[in-house]
Formats: structure tokens, C-alpha cells, sequence
């Protein structure tokens, strides 16, 4: 492989990685206000509280693919740096002279 096409496909294989690994650690998220609304809704499940929980919830959600997603640049950031250092590593120790 060319050296030109082999830096795309390094970057793209690694970047696959740090997807799949960063979205297979699962985040919690703990937030008072979603507690509060899940709480509110079970004393009272009304169609108002409802909402607000559906909100809360997708405010998780968010927070929670947001972390995914910085952790997968972070992984990628290292995978690549990793990979260029080894690269750049002499295979060989010199030979004393």
C-alpha cells in the first residue's frame, strides 16, 4: 500500500475503534433535576409531569452522547499518536561500535 492512502485508512480504522470502544463503556449520568422528575412522576404521573421527565431524559441522553463522543476523539487522539510513535521507534537498538 501506497504511503499517500495508507494515513486515511490508519485514521479510519482507528477512529472505528475508538467508536465501537468508547459507546461499549456505559456513562451515568446523575443529575438532581432528573431525579426529581422521575420522583415527581411516580407521586404523581400526570401528563405535565410526564414531560418534564421526557425532557429530563433526553437531556441524559445528550450529556451522555456527548461523553461518548469526546471519549472516542480522546481514543482516537491516543490510538494515533501511538501509532505514529511506533512507527517512528528505532526497530533496533545500535550495535556498539
Amino acid at each position: 500500500m501506497k504511503p499517500v492512502l495508507r494515513l486515511p485508512v490508519q485514521i479510519g480504522i482507528t477512529t472505528a475503534l475508538a467508536v465501537v470502544l468508547s459507546f461499549a463503556i456505559p456513562v451515568s449520568v446523575d443529575r438532581k433535576a432528573y431525579a426529581r422528575a422521575v420522583v415527581n412522576y411516580v407521586n404523581n404521573p400526570s401528563a405535565e409531569n410526564e414531560a418534564i421527565l421526557s425532557a429530563e431524559r433526553a437531556q441524559n441522553q445528550r450529556i451522555v452522547r456527548t461523553t461518548h463522543l469526546e471519549a472516542a476523539g480522546l481514543l482516537v487522539v491516543l490510538m494515533n499518536t501511538g501509532w505514529f510513535l511506533t512507527r517512528k521507534w528505532p526497530r533496533k537498538s545500535p550495535s556498539p561500535d
